[in-house]
């Protein structure tokens, strides 16, 4: 075996430019599957950020929608509109784990310190929002706190998009209604999850909130305990608030609670489904590059045909031969892989260094990207050694020491 070896290794050296051209079609097709994967991979993981929301326990409920049956006595078409201290019995039920209650104003009045006019949302939020909304916070905030609720603290967390149209940031103040409020915190820049309303708007702790404008909650956030599923977490909400806003128990409409979880899986195999065509046109390099190394040992077999008749006439197996041709392409598909792989990861740096758009992420190669590239290699590269070898090993000493040299 080692003889066999040591006589590939040789005849590559003898052949030095056919080898290169053979490798470097493999490292080509490498670097087009694993940086086209890595881009794909990164356009994932930064959208499905923005889903994270839709991807966790987390049920959304809209308040002050109207009845649209009849139920005991009671007429349909009714506005459902339970108060915060309604909102809250829930909370003792045994299939909900934690509530946030959320308030909203469109029209408010809201300015810098200068005076200048602002974006006119404001969202009055309790110390569980940050948690069940998902909101990552920039460096150097803090969320509203159960502190801020008790002593009706005027500060506010501002989303970013606010932040960059006033000119923010964590200390300065803004006035809401001509009351000054400290920014506390500012979300973290495309990582504040899904959006569900206007995104350039303040929050203020819930409290507050009542004491600038009589309002009922708009929204809730309520998680279920474990091994309650989304679908029963609805039922049960439906059938709680039925209870006691006295409305039919069948009326979904009364309680718009939409269904991310659908949408987020379709989204998903979405982006995945793109990921995967940019692995398959990658792969169809790789493909192209395999047929070249074919092509090669295809050529090297007939111009070796004397040499193949020489080792057959003085002993050699055709075991032997098919051996000897199909450790030579293992050996250049093998260095061809290695190197493009090493290749594709400074690439892969160096995208990163220079700096994607935002919307494409950062590019990552995977260890199932790398395993899937493995895999696709070996296959090509037994079809693609294998068939030149076969041909050299059937051939009859006669013919191949009759063939021109």
């Amino acid at each position: 075996m080692m003889a066999l070896f040591s006589q590939t290794i040789q005849t590559l050296l003898a052949h030095r430019l056919r080898g290169f051209l053979a490798i470097l079609a493999i490292v080509w097709g490498i670097i087009s599957v694993l940086v086209l994967v890595a881009l794909g991979e990164g356009f994932y993981q930064i959208n499905m950020k923005s889903f994270s929301l839709l991807m966790n326990d987390t049920q959304v409920v809209f308040l002050g929608q109207s009845t649209t049956k009849e139920w005991k006595g009671r007429a349909a078409k009714r506005l459902i509109v339970p108060s915060e201290a309604e909102v809250r019995q829930i909370r003792n039920h045994p299939a909900i784990e934690n509530i946030s209650v959320i308030y909203s104003k469109r029209n408010a009045s809201v300015t810098d310190s200068q005076g200048r006019s602002l974006p006119r949302n404001v969202t009055g939020i309790d110390d569980q929002f940050i948690e069940l909304r998902n909101v990552k916070l920039s460096k150097g905030s803090r969320q509203v706190n159960h502190g801020d609720l008790v002593n009706h603290k005027r500060v506010a967390l501002v989303s970013w998009q606010l932040a960059d149209i006033g000119s923010l940031h964590i200390g300065s103040s803004l006035n809401i209604n001509g009351i000054p409020f400290k920014v506390i915190g500012i979300t973290k820049k495309n990582e504040d999850g899904i959006s569900l309303g206007d995104v350039s708007q303040a929050m203020i702790p819930s409290t507050v909130f009542t004491d600038l404008w009589e309002s009922e909650p708009d929204m809730l956030f309520i998680s279920p305990v474990e091994g309650v599923s989304s679908w029963l977490l609805r039922k049960n909400i439906l059938s709680f608030f039925a209870n006691q806003q006295y409305f039919d128990p069948n009326d979904k409409d009364a309680m718009y609670m939409p269904d991310f979880g659908q949408e987020a899986a379709f989204f998903k195999k979405l982006l995945r489904g793109i990921q995967l065509f940019l692995g398959a046109n990658g792969a169809m390099t790789l493909v192209v590059g395999s047929l070249g190394v074919a092509n090669i040992m295809f050529l090297s077999v007939t111009e070796r045909t004397r040499e193949v008749g020489v080792r057959l006439a003085i002993g050699a197996t055709p075991n032997n031969i098919l051996g000897q041709f199909l450790i030579e392409g293992g050996i250049l598909i093998a260095c061809g892989t290695a190197i493009g792989i090493v290749f594709s990861y400074g690439i892969v740096m160096l995208l990163n260094m220079i700096g994607m758009p935002e919307w494409l992420g950062e590019p990552m190669i995977t260890l199932d990207a790398i395993k899937i590239s493995l895999g696709v290699t070996a296959v090509l590269a037994l079809l693609a050694a294998y068939f030149p070898a076969r041909r050299a090993s059937n051939l009859l000493p006669v013919i191949a020491l009759s063939a021109r040299a």
